[in-house]
Order: C-alpha cells, then sequence, then structure tokens
C-alpha cells in the first residue's frame, strides 16, 4: 500500500496494513538538529504543507501571519506578551494586516510537495480557533470576552473560520489530502469551558468547517490536547476523521475507550511521561495504547511530538518510541475491559 492509502484505510477503518507513521518536526535550528538522524533512517508517510505567500509583510520582525510575536524561552515555543487584541478597537487595524489567503501564491509550495509525493498523505496546516484566539486576547481577557464582548468576539470567530475557508480552498487546489487544525480545547484536568459555552459560540460553525472541508474530498485532523472528553462525542457527530492528541494519562484509556473505533487516535506516547519511561515501559505503553484506541480495523495513527526539544527528549528515547510503533501490527486484538 501507499502512504496515502495507508493512512486513508487507517481513518476509515479498512485494515491498513500497517500503523501509518508521522513523523513531522518544528523546522527550527535545535529541534532539527535533535531529529536529524531520525528523518533519516525513518520514512513519514505524512508530508505537511503551510501557507506561505512570499508578498506578504508582517507587522513586524519575528510576527506571525495572525499578528503576534512569540518570546522564547529557548526550547519551547514561548508565549505571546504583547496581545495584538487587547484593545478591541484595534480590530479593524489586525485584520487588515492579515495575509490574502485566497491568493494563489500561497499555495506553491504544497503545490511543489504533492509533486515531488505523489503518494504520501499532505496535509495543509491551518493553525487556527482557540490558540490563535488566546494569542491575540490573552487567556484572561479571553475567558472574559464570552460574558461581556459576546459581539466583538463572535466578530473575531467569524474571521478566522472565514480565513480557514480560504485556506482549505487553496489547500484544496493545490491537491492537499487533508487539513490540520490545532486547537487546544481542554486543560490539563478539566473542561476550558462548559459545553454550553462552546457550544454556543463553537458547535455550529466546526460542524460548518468540516463539512466544508469533506465537500473539498480533504480529510479532518483535529489537534487538541488537555482533558477533552467534554467534546469527544460532538467530535465524533461532527465526523472529525482523527483527533490528534499528545496527552493520554491525564484522562487514560479507560475512559478514551470507548471512542475507539469512532474516531481515529493520532498520538505519540504521552508527552508528559515518555522521556522519564524505560524501555519496557515506554514499550508496554506503546502497545497498551495501540490496543485499547485502535481497532483490528484501523483506527490508529502514531505521531512525533514536533518538539522534542521542548520536553527534553533523547534523540535515543525517541527512536525507540518510533521502534516500538513500526513494529506492531494494526491487526492487533483489541481487548474491552469487562
Amino acid at each position: 500500500m501507499t502512504s496515502k492509502e495507508l493512512v486513508l484505510r487507517a481513518v476509515e477503518f479498512r485494515k491498513p496494513e500497517r500503523i501509518p507513521l508521522c513523523l513531522d518536526f518544528q523546522q527550527d535550528e535545535q529541534n532539527m538538529e535533535r531529529t536529524k538522524e531520525i528523518a533519516k533512517r525513518y520514512e513519514s508517510d505524512f508530508v505537511f504543507a503551510n501557507f506561505s505567500d512570499p508578498e506578504f509583510v508582517p507587522l513586524g520582525e519575528g510576527f506571525s501571519e495572525w499578528g503576534y510575536k512569540m518570546e522564547n524561552f529557548g526550547e519551547t515555543m514561548g508565549e505571546v506578551k504583547d496581545f495584538p487584541l487587547k484593545d478591541w478597537g484595534r480590530f479593524d487595524f489586525w485584520k487588515s494586516h492579515l495575509p490574502d489567503y485566497s491568493a494563489r501564491r500561497g499555495y506553491e509550495n504544497a503545490r511543489k510537495l504533492r509533486e515531488q509525493n505523489p503518494d504520501k498523505f499532505l496535509v495543509g496546516g491551518v493553525g487556527m480557533m482557540m490558540e490563535t484566539i488566546l494569542n491575540l486576547r490573552g487567556y484572561e481577557n479571553t475567558m472574559i470576552d464570552y460574558f461581556e464582548e459576546e459581539e466583538a468576539l463572535n466578530r473575531l470567530i467569524d474571521c478566522l473560520y472565514d480565513c480557514g475557508k480560504k485556506m482549505v480552498d487553496g489547500f484544496a487546489g493545490a491537491g492537499m489530502d487533508g487539513i490540520m487544525a490545532w486547537e487546544d480545547w481542554g486543560l490539563q484536568t478539566g473542561p476550558m469551558m462548559s459545553y454550553g459555552l462552546w457550544e454556543e459560540f463553537y458547535a455550529e460553525r466546526m460542524k460548518d468547517f468540516v463539512d466544508y472541508i469533506h465537500k473539498k474530498g480533504m480529510k479532518y485532523f483535529l489537534h487538541s490536547c488537555g482533558h477533552i472528553a467534554y467534546l469527544m462525542d460532538t467530535f465524533v457527530e461532527f465526523g472529525i476523521d482523527a483527533i490528534q492528541m499528545d496527552q493520554q494519562r491525564n484522562m487514560g484509556f479507560d475512559l478514551l475507550e470507548q471512542w475507539s473505533g469512532r474516531i481515529c487516535f493520532m498520538c505519540p506516547v504521552d508527552i508528559q511521561h515518555s522521556v522519564g519511561m524505560t524501555e519496557a515501559e515506554l514499550g508496554d505503553y506503546a502497545r497498551e495504547m495501540v490496543r485499547r484506541l485502535g481497532t483490528p480495523e484501523g483506527g490508529f495513527i502514531y505521531k512525533s511530538y514536533p518538539q522534542p526539544v521542548a520536553i527534553r527528549m533523547p534523540e535515543s528515547q525517541l527512536e525507540k518510541e518510533i521502534l516500538f510503533m513500526k513494529g506492531m501490527e494494526s491487526q492487533l486484538p483489541v481487548k474491552r475491559p469487562e
């Protein structure tokens, strides 16, 4: 099977020959140095593409296309200190300085990647929604907005989804097979907000967005860390094809297993624990994760954590994790709890 067929079969529960591997690492100097030998030795079934407009001029040096600047701490992505929309009066100025996501030139790299990788599963990345809102407004401001600035917050959410749809159009035109968004909807031990609040602001828009992607013939992969059990049934109902979560222990396999066979899981070994695991513990956890979250028909994809430096993951430990995944077949028996 080609990589593309493997991924489609895993997502659609049609018995892939093996577990697809997604080896995707952040392209900064530290993470590239940490993973350069991994990239040489192991082949990924996925290739990621991003919107990149050569004519776009950001607000300043180091600013993202969304208009914020991350202050780095050396090993992590860092955080935004000066929120671009801390004052809602800046909204029109901020919006006027966004890229033109409908510009064909922004997807030239995606088209080249498609030509170079005809048999890979290609994914267009759309970093948007909750992560972007928090980086634009700040966490405290955002939580207050749900009750005191509903109109302004709705304008921002609509703007982000409009940008997202333009990117979906661009990636579809470039021949991508899927779309992935990064939206952390949970805290460590519970929801980020009540389900009712999430439903009021996001449910209808997300369902429309998922449908829009599917109408373009692409799959939708959603990254969301934290304790997101309160949204999993809705994600399944909306037809989200795969949930990408870097943590599992904070919810536990006993809880997550109820969605096995209903949505494809896309995970590394839990990043909050993997670095400190012995080789035996790492192998045991990897096998249990596939057995509990996957099915004999598929439904599990391995995805490396993109910032091994940030979690202080040695190359040797990362390689052990990849080797455990390569050594397992997708047709493992699934043991249900009694």
